[in-house]
């Protein structure tokens, strides 16, 4: 078995850096139109520097370039609480005049969101939420909704009974505790449905690929994967082509590796956030902030089932 891990792991690496065009990288400064000025600003930072974000990036680089804005992208290298305080606790103190952050670890991450408030650097969260901080906005999935999609999605396609094995990110983020309550609550609906395994990673493709793999192997007779986090897809979609497995997979996120793995019938489907749309809002929410307006705290983007049929 460690020598099916080692080279499904050497493949799925290769796979996933094949599908990273451009990563964000760390403490990337988004140029802005040399005619417009520029007054202000705004820090963004990832839970970790991951290809899902470029659309967010995107996003934000062309509102940004219309409201005269300097736009700082960072991301700690892999999935990390600590590394992550230590990027906000640095563009405090370079006094930016504003801050986006998808939130590691929402414990240890809020008193330092709540130390920037109070210098008046305000604050938003986007795609995973620091709800008792100080934060002025959350922006993003409701993820307790889009877990009951999630779960929803994967009863359809067993026709509502059979055994999951489920792979998700650190269990500290809150937008993945978020959509496993939504997916309990939705095995808890049917009856024929059973989580024979709930396996949480360190926020590292590797260590994903080997959590999913051994899980396999432990309950070979499963009926349905369902992938949390952004790393389960193209993960499953190795242990999947290696094994030649037929099993349901559903996962999150529409990267180009998984929208391949449907076309190519390893993954039944995938629930996109419309992602897009985060860093437009990003930055006309700090631009109002510190602007003094008030802002909406929380704003949701649906989310959508992509398959080989249909959009819903």
């Amino acid at each position: 078995m460690r020598k099916w891990i080692l080279l499904i792991l050497a493949t799925f690496l290769l796979v996933l850096n094949m599908d990273i065009n451009r990563p964000v990288g760390e403490n990337e400064v988004i140029k802005q139109d040399k005619e417009t000025p520029i007054d202000k600003t705004f820090a963004i930072i990832y839970p970790v520097a991951h290809p899902f974000f470029e659309k967010v990036t995107e996003a934000a680089r062309e509102n940004a370039a219309e409201v005269g804005v300097k736009i700082v992208i960072d991301a700690p290298k892999i999935a990390s609480a600590q590394d992550q305080a230590q990027i906000l606790q640095k563009y405090i103190e370079q006094q930016v005049d504003g801050i986006a952050i998808g939130a590691t670890d929402p414990e240890m991450i809020t008193p330092i969101i709540d130390k920037a408030v109070e210098k008046n650097i305000p604050v938003v969260c986007f795609d995973t939420d620091a709800p008792s901080s100080k934060r002025y906005a959350y922006i993003g999935t409701d993820n307790y909704l889009a877990g009951l999609h999630l779960g929803e999605t994967v009863a359809k396609h067993l026709h509502y009974k059979g055994d999951l094995i489920v792979s998700s990110g650190l269990p500290t983020m809150e937008n993945l505790r978020q959509r496993i309550k939504g997916l309990k609550a939705v095995v808890e609906r049917y009856q024929g449905l059973s989580i024979k395994q709930i396996s949480y990673s360190n926020g590292t493709a590797p260590n994903t690929l080997t959590n999913i793999e051994k899980m396999v192997d432990q309950y070979p007779d499963f009926d349905g994967f369902v992938g949390i986090d952004s790393l389960a897809g193209p993960a499953a979609i190795t242990v999947w082509k290696a094994h030649g497995l037929q099993q349901k997979a559903v996962t999150f996120d529409d990267l180009p590796i998984i929208l391949e793995g449907i076309e190519n019938g390893q993954v039944t489907s995938t629930i996109s956030q419309n992602q897009s749309k985060w860093g437009k809002l990003i930055v006309q929410r700090l631009s109002e902030l510190v602007n003094g307006q008030e802002v909406i705290e929380k704003e949701f983007t649906n989310t959508i089932e992509i398959n080989n049929n249909y959009q819903n």
